[in-house]
């Protein structure tokens, strides 16, 4: 499913967006797309709300940190992961893979 124009996501930028009933987060990490689940695994948490800091998803309730690649917990070290979604781009358009 589309989800963004590579051209409107420069590297550092992420962006909150629906695709197929979930609400996701896309990150643009040093050129590399990812997808994850908006919830934060610890209570849930908007990550989108969230800010990318030298390579890490923050959730702005608790500051959890998750590598912004692979969802794994940066802090408090490998106690949750984030749920991520298969990423491709095409065309210049970002791709999510949902189902």
């Amino acid at each position: 499913m589309p989800v963004a124009a590579v051209a409107d996501m420069p590297p550092g930028s992420m962006r909150t967006v629906d695709a197929e009933g979930w609400r996701l987060v896309v990150v643009n990490v040093g050129g590399e797309f990812r997808a994850f689940d908006n919830r934060c695994p610890h209570l849930g948490g908007p990550l989108g709300k969230g800010r990318l800091d030298d390579g890490a998803l923050v959730c702005p309730w608790h500051g959890w940190r998750f590598d912004a690649r692979t969802g794994r917990s940066i802090w408090p070290e490998g106690v949750w992961r984030a749920t991520r979604f298969p990423v491709d781009v095409q065309d210049g358009t970002v791709m999510v893979r949902v189902a």
